[in-house]
């Protein structure tokens, strides 16, 4: 077995184990987080001690479903991942659930290291499924304990998946009835000759299957109740992390394997990101609490990131790779502050909240930091991604950019707001006399994340820098050119 392989089954095999104690569990499920996060660092930084394992569980028509690879973005995906599973459950830590949210998060991290790792593409489809299943089992049983919650998020995602694996299948088929050869591997599949027609309407199915985990604007109507039932530290990891993966699956999968229809499909995606961009902007405006606050906001800015990835171009897609990874970091943020406010017994209703900032101003003070990032401001990690999504898609849908810019305007008014409403203001009669500020681990959490933030802000070119490797094979240039005129 190799690094890869227990890079993605530790987790899975540290989970049962975890399920059998009716107590405890924090020190050994934050030691197995850590591990992970070592182990990523290192395959994201010495790639080539992953081996090649083509020829593991080898299945005739199928092809060899275990077989990983040590691709750019998934391992940066994967190293995020594996940064925030130990924030989430550090943040968790005190909560009476802690058990079910870590068992939770170690299945949900094992899927999505699997999923990045994949080069099969069914391979990739039964992680995705395995991704929903332990998404809906940490809504249920966790924070509000939400089954309504929990059935839509399983509904949303199951559905989408099936359509991605129809479309899936077609592709297959068609290879397999053009060369003989029937194999899931993603470079076989690439090679398939797909009629125009039949080729939009499988990308179709793998769009609907993939942008509902983003989720990309109109399938974003479970994100919602979902971050809202959800423990906040929950949220953590299902809006940071376990959103990345149908962002991965576009970029890895679908539009190599279906890159006309890609191009065909780019305005409707550029479109569809635009309007999410601005509606979830308006949503967080009118949001009844800061739970569902922060779960619009991250809409908002996921769409943003859809924008980046369906322009096709360069520029733009280098912004929405790094708008994704930046959204996982300020995302943190949000519920870290949230999932801090309810510690102390504050619900995060409006009525309940008012000149916080008196009584807490350390966490006043790193509110008002991930507030600034959300809004994009420079020199923190949302703005380089915010600016080249944009900069990019002016250049192939001009009116959608312009959309997507009021909505981040609209950011800038949404957070003010809020945080006017919950820190500054008149001291809320209902809080309590002694409400504690930040405790040393809360504050050392905030500042690790406050630095990557900071230092993404600063210094995008070290992440940009590696990803023009990436895009040179899943960019423009391989789909079509630069400007490919929708």
């Amino acid at each position: 077995m190799n690094l890869g392989s227990v890079f993605i089954l530790l987790p899975w095999l540290a989970a049962p184990w975890l399920a059998t104690r009716r107590t405890g569990g924090h020190c050994f499920a934050m030691a197995v987080a850590l591990v992970e996060l070592v182990l990523a660092l290192v395959l994201r930084l010495a790639p080539g001690m992953l081996h090649d394992t083509s020829h593991a569980l080898f299945i005739p028509m199928l092809g060899a479903l275990w077989t990983l690879h040590d691709g750019l973005l998934g391992g940066t995906l994967a190293v995020l991942t594996a940064l925030l599973l130990p924030i989430s459950l550090a943040f968790a830590w005190r909560l009476p659930e802690f058990r079910a949210l870590a068992l939770a998060a170690l299945v949900m991290e094992g899927a999505l290291f699997g999923l990045f790792l994949a080069d099969n593409v069914l391979m990739f489809y039964i992680f995705y499924e395995i991704l929903a299943l332990a998404g809906a089992f940490l809504i249920l049983r966790t924070g509000h304990k939400s089954r309504t919650a929990a059935l839509l998020f399983l509904l949303y995602t199951v559905v989408g998946s099936l359509l991605f694996l129809v479309a899936l299948v077609g592709v297959y088929v068609l290879h397999g009835a053009q060369t003989g050869v029937y194999d899931f591997s993603v470079l076989i599949l690439a090679d398939t000759r797909i009629p125009a027609t039949a080729g939009l309407w499988m990308f179709l199915g793998m769009v609907a299957g993939l942008a509902v985990k983003m989720p990309l604007f109109p399938l974003h109507s479970w994100a919602s109740s979902s971050y809202g039932a959800a423990a906040p530290a929950g949220s953590i990891f299902l809006s940071g992390a376990a959103v990345t993966a149908g962002a991965y699956g576009l970029i890895h999968f679908a539009m190599p394997m279906l890159p006309q229809a890609a191009l065909q499909f780019a305005p409707v995606g550029i479109t569809l990101g635009a309007i999410g961009t601005l509606y979830g902007a308006f949503l967080a405006l009118n949001a009844d609490n800061l739970r569902h606050f922060a779960a619009y906001a991250s809409v908002s800015h996921m769409n943003l990131a859809g924008l980046g990835l369906f322009a096709l171009q360069a520029q733009a897609m280098r912004g929405g790779i790094f708008l994704l990874i930046a959204h996982g970091l300020v995302s943190a943020g949000l519920f870290g502050v949230v999932a801090v406010m309810e510690a102390r017994g504050l619900t995060g209703e409006w009525a309940g909240l008012g000149g916080l900032f008196r009584r807490a101003p350390r966490l006043g003070a790193w509110m008002l930091f991930f507030f600034l990032a959300g809004m994009g401001l420079p020199g923190l990690a949302n703005f380089p991604g915010e600016f080249l999504s944009l900069a990019g898609a002016f250049q192939v849908l001009p009116w959608a950019a312009g959309l997507a810019t009021l909505g981040i305007l609209a950011g800038v008014i949404y957070f003010l707001r809020i945080y006017e409403r919950v820190m500054l203001g008149p001291l809320n009669a209902v809080l309590p006399d002694a409400l504690a500020d930040l405790r040393q681990g809360e504050w050392l959490l905030f500042w690790v994340l406050g630095l990557l933030t900071l230092w993404m802000g600063l210094d995008p070119q070290t992440v940009l820098a590696h990803l023009g490797t990436l895009l040179s094979a899943h960019g423009s240039e391989a789909l079509g050119g630069g400007g490919h005129g929708v």
